[in-house]
């Protein structure tokens, strides 16, 4: 399934919803749709933001997934609710970060030789969504995986509720150690867990990366040669204490782009297989 947070425009309140055959669903309409038409009232008690959700994970991704399944075999064009849409085609809405509000973003790397023992934090404040726009200058675009965290409100034990394809933009001068992204591109949704299971390969995932400057490619790369896996970075982010909406970064399996190739209207796209294509414009 994959879920994320969407607006109209980028002043809008993130509101939840989940992709569907080229459409954003919005999850609180679809729910009043439910009740309505199908007399369905359970839905009425979905979260209204991925970080509600994420914070009583169990019971939101049961119910958000029955309401998906109720979907798919729904007319979604022209479909209204007191008059709203319940959902638009992914080209008129704005993606924020599927978490937009992360308490912490951690960066670890994945591929060195050593154990993994710690993690750099990044800035919360510098999140990019799908189609966003970036401003900063001198910055290099490096491709990672990230893991977000699901964790009740009850302090009960935390879990990967999903992944998603990760620009970690970079100072072009940093050298050594952790990757640490002065911007960090997030989206375009967050894929649950379950739908990457089966591209878990060891402590790996057997993903395939495409980094493209307007639709050429430029580098690729694959994930399934990670020393370390996410179940480690959870170990480790948890000895100083994890919340829901946590994201863990992963490290790059490739050495970051010159920031130099790049200009004014150029267009960066990181895909990764399953994760889906992350777009950055820069201005």
């Amino acid at each position: 399934m994959k879920i994320l947070s969407y607006g109209l425009d980028q002043r809008m309140e993130p509101r939840l919803a989940f992709f569907l055959r080229g459409h954003v669903v919005d999850v609180m309409r679809a729910s009043l749709w439910m009740k309505e038409d199908r007399g369905a009232q359970d839905f009425l008690n979905l979260a209204s933001s991925m970080r509600l959700a994420l914070e009583d994970w169990g019971r939101s991704y049961r119910l958000l997934k029955e309401l998906e399944e109720a979907f798919l075999s729904v007319e979604l064009e022209g479909l209204s609710v007191y008059k709203r849409p319940i959902s638009l085609p992914e080209t008129e809405v704005v993606f924020f970060a599927p978490i937009p509000d992360p308490p912490s973003l951690r960066h670890f790397n994945a591929f060195g030789e050593n154990p993994i023992s710690h993690f750099a934090f990044g800035n919360t404040q510098t999140l990019l969504g799908h189609r966003q726009a970036l401003t900063v200058n001198g910055l290099a675009p490096q491709g990672e995986v990230a893991a977000i965290i699901a964790r009740d409100k009850q302090n009960g034990p935390a879990s990967i509720a999903g992944y998603c394809t990760v620009n970690n933009w970079q100072d072009v001068s940093q050298t050594g150690g952790l990757a640490i992204g002065k911007v960090t591109g997030l989206g375009p949704w967050m894929v649950t867990a379950d739908e990457v299971e089966s591209h878990k390969l060891g402590t790996g995932l057997s993903l395939d990366m495409q980094l493209r400057l307007n639709g050429q490619v430029q580098q690729e790369g694959r994930f399934n040669k990670m020393s370390h896996g996410f179940a480690d970075m959870l170990q480790i982010a948890s000895e100083t204490g994890v919340q829901a909406g946590d994201v863990l970064c992963s490290g790059s399996p490739i050495n970051a782009e010159k920031a130099s190739a790049y200009k004014s209207g150029d267009t960066i796209e990181l895909e990764l297989q399953a994760l889906g294509a992350l777009s950055t414009s820069i201005n």
